[in-house]
């Protein structure tokens, strides 16, 4: 099915730019198009009735993406219409969503400490609409590829527990008990899966939702399973610019590249297990001392972001720097129970502790 996405954008320019920046991207592909109000008296009824219904309608049906600006405040038709609101209509129809901000950073550090509501994914156009519109042609062919696996992950025999589907759709069965550990969260979209009513089909549209916005926010989020450039670096106890910045030693663990749904969004990510396994089979202590032998030259070791004097090997969720064991808070509410890697750094914990 080609793949149709639909812009939420209340302001011409942006939505002009943004489409053509879409349209570059998803060529050959499908296409993006804008939502539009159908003109006319709006018709009683509460916003998520009446959009419910447009959205059903032929043109925006089984949309593979719908994208929406979190200040829709000059929708003229729809007064008072938000993101929140057009999630929870796409929640019910089964069809994934994703928002984004104009002028800042979904990932500054008050939106990181702020957003831990039910999974959400979240983009941002600061960086040019041509990287964000490649991002979202990520997130829809991620969401396409867990859709087009579901069906074989649901055949699989056993009870079909989330961790053991996510894992069988990403080809990894022998990670599922460890996937398992992140289902902690996200509620409110679970209730929508398993609410009584609607076809197989609806119920497999929801489903993949929930496995999309789960692995997004969560899995691929939270150091544990895959970890990030700079979390793999600090695992590894190889100097995070290093790492980032030499090609050698990256090609070292190329094998152990996560390449599944959402990667471009991503970015760089790894499998954690198969970087062990890398440094398993070579005898070494470390991923420092398995580069180190491999290119035959000293390879820095990792250092604390808050004392360079001690080796890393954790990831600080909110300043997104390697950290120590020593310097660090982990076990926080809002930490998945497999994200074991995940910390957030003694400074960052004093200074933010109320919001945590």
């Amino acid at each position: 099915m080609p793949m149709k996405i639909i812009l939420f954008e209340d302001s011409q320019g942006m939505a002009e730019e943004l489409l053509l920046a879409l349209n570059k991207a998803v060529a050959g592909k499908g296409e993006a198009s804008l939502f539009e109000p159908a003109p006319g008296t709006p018709p009683a009824g509460t916003h998520e009735a009446r959009l419910k219904e447009e959205l059903s309608l032929p043109r925006y049906r089984d949309a593979s993406l719908i994208v929406v600006d979190l200040d829709l405040s000059k929708v003229e038709s729809y007064r008072g219409l938000s993101e929140p609101t057009v999630r929870r209509v796409t929640d019910a129809l089964g069809t994934p969503e994703c928002a984004y901000a104009r002028g800042e950073e979904i990932g500054d550090e008050f939106v990181r400490v702020a957003e831990q509501r039910e999974s959400t994914i979240a983009l941002s156009v600061k960086a040019g609409s041509a990287k964000f519109a490649r991002h979202v042609v990520s997130v829809a062919e991620g969401f396409g590829y867990i859709a087009d696996q579901l069906p074989t992950a649901l055949k699989e025999p056993r009870k079909k527990f989330p961790g053991k589907l996510l894992a069988t759709i990403l080809g990894k069965p022998e990670y599922s008990e460890k996937i398992a550990l992140y289902a902690s969260g996200d509620q409110n979209r679970l209730a929508s899966v398993l609410r009584v009513g609607g076809t197989d089909e609806e119920r497999r549209r929801r489903l993949t939702c929930l496995l999309g916005y789960w692995l997004w926010d969560s899995v691929l989020r939270y150091p544990g399973v895959v970890v990030n450039e700079v979390a793999a670096s600090s695992y590894l106890n190889i100097h995070e610019d290093t790492f980032r910045r030499t090609g050698a030693v990256q090609a070292l663990f190329e094998k152990a590249r996560y390449r599944g749904p959402f990667a471009e969004a991503k970015g760089l990510m790894w499998w954690r297990g198969m970087l062990d396994d890398i440094v398993a089979e070579s005898g070494l202590a470390d991923g420092r001392e398995f580069a180190a032998k491999q290119l035959q030259q000293e390879v820095p070791r990792s250092e604390c972001c808050e004392d360079p004097a001690r080796p890393a090997g954790y990831y600080c969720m909110l300043s997104e720097k390697p950290v120590s064991l020593e310097n660090s808070k982990g076990g926080l509410t809002w930490f998945p129970r497999g994200a074991d890697l995940a910390r957030v750094s003694a400074k960052k914990f004093e200074e933010l502790g109320p919001w945590l």
